[in-house]
């Protein structure tokens, strides 16, 4: 399955660093032998698959009658209430940032009318698809293709000495960790652990321009013995499976945090790692759907969860290697790229129907 036409990419990054450059439409391409470019204003395209972090009222302009339009977004803004003062600044931040060539006031606003325009919209999770088929209604769930990071799979499960918790992700989520800190605290006066970080060393928390910080000075006080080690595709995979459980923590009460599609579970999955998730709506479904109850909707749910697994590793075993059969079962590349796949159809032959109940 290929497209027929010259392909533009507006992406995330200008490096295509960003996790969903590295993980969604230019693996598609990739794997189908498609050829595409960044997208240049300045030419014309067939088709252009435009990103969040693009210009979004420019592309809107330029593809309106007369190229083809994806837009693919993988976090959840329209769940962000218009109340909110750093949703309320995106849009003007935007701007100062060079993300934008005008200034425009709604970033909500700018999404929603972009969602309209598309000829297809791809999203994460069920949950992202049902917000946005009231705005169109070809919308496709498509969870990211994680196969480039999985390059270690955990087959030992005997614990070590301190107990090893890893974390992975993007300097601007790590501070969620200070929801389970008390646990943590809790947990290791009776079990020694180890919190282990996969990020950034330093980021920016707002629109990857403005607010330096290093996560450091954020993780500190997560534990006592806290080991922070630079993200790397090339060494994700072995730091993790040499953990003995993943933990990923996020607010249960604000909409753009508990919008967050599975992603980050399933990758841990896939290297045979087990996982205690908080409980938001894609880890409790994906949970339930795997037969696992490691969600938590609050600190004394943590603290058993944890408790529990470091103490059995029998289940320890059993969560790690039976979580791994699902994710290979359910999220292999290739039942992803086929996803991608429909998108593409559903260009060339006009097809309008809802991918809402996509998994």
């Amino acid at each position: 399955m290929g497209f027929s036409g010259k392909i533009g990419y507006a992406a995330n990054s200008s490096d295509l660093q960003h996790p969903a450059d590295r993980r969604r439409f230019p693996v598609w391409a990739e794997s189908r032998g498609v050829d595409w470019e960044i997208a240049d204003p300045s030419k014309q395209y067939d088709l252009v698959v435009v990103t969040p972090r693009a210009d979004l009222n420019l592309w809107r302009t330029k593809t309106s009658g007369q190229s083809k339009l994806i837009f693919d977004m993988v976090d959840s803004y329209l769940a962000i209430p218009a109340t909110n003062l750093k949703q309320a600044l995106r849009g003007p931040a935007k701007f100062l940032a060079g993300e934008a060539s005008t200034p425009f006031y709604s970033y909500r606003k700018a999404i929603e009318r972009i969602v309209e325009q598309a000829d297809a919209v791809t999203c994460a999770t069920p949950e992202q698809a049902s917000a946005l088929v009231p705005f169109n209604d070809n919308v496709h769930s498509i969870l990211d293709i994680h196969s480039g990071l999985i390059r270690s799979i955990k087959d030992d499960y005997a614990a070590h000495q301190p107990f090893r918790l890893v974390w992975e992700g993007l300097g601007t989520n790590v501070h969620w960790f200070e929801l389970i800190a008390p646990v943590l605290a809790e947990v290791a006066q009776q079990h020694p652990i180890c919190l282990n970080i996969i990020s950034d060393i330093e980021f920016h928390e707002f629109v990857q321009k403005f607010g330096r910080r290093r996560v450091a000075a954020i993780t500190a006080d997560f534990a006592e013995d806290v080991r922070l080690y630079q993200w790397s595709e090339d060494f994700l995979s072995l730091i993790a499976t040499n953990c003995d459980l993943a933990v990923i923590p996020l607010p249960v009460d604000r909409a753009y945090a508990t919008d967050k599609p599975e992603s980050k579970l399933v990758s841990f999955w896939r290297m045979g790692l087990p996982v205690v998730t908080a409980a938001t709506p894609a880890y409790k479904r994906v949970m339930s759907d795997a037969g696992q109850e490691l969600t938590c909707f609050d600190q004394q749910q943590w603290l058993s969860a944890i408790t529990r697994m470091i103490e059995d590793a029998g289940e320890r075993e059993q969560a790690g290697r039976e979580g791994r059969r699902y994710a290979d079962q359910v999220y292999g590349e290739e039942q992803l790229l086929a996803r991608w796949d429909s998108v593409i159809e559903s260009l060339e032959t006009g097809s309008g129907r809802s991918r809402a109940t996509d998994a």
